[in-house]
């Protein structure tokens, strides 16, 4: 899933802290309305991770958009 620096203040973008479980270097927010898929094989390593939490939040909208 995509992410954005820009809080652009839709319920739907998730914010994502910039820490070192997240890996991320400023926050941002996950934005739910474009989901995309990825071949693993394209991605070289992991590139962040959310917590439990965020997560919960994320899959909610996700089964909003997608039914």
């Amino acid at each position: 899933m995509p992410l954005t620096s820009t809080d652009r203040g839709l319920p739907h973008h998730v914010a994502v802290p910039a820490d070192e479980a997240t890996g991320l270097a400023r926050a941002s927010y996950a934005m739910t309305e474009q989901i995309r898929a990825l071949a693993y094989g394209r991605v070289e390593h992991q590139l962040g991770a959310v917590d439990e939490a965020d997560m919960n939040q994320i899959s909610r909208y996700l089964h909003l958009f997608i039914g």
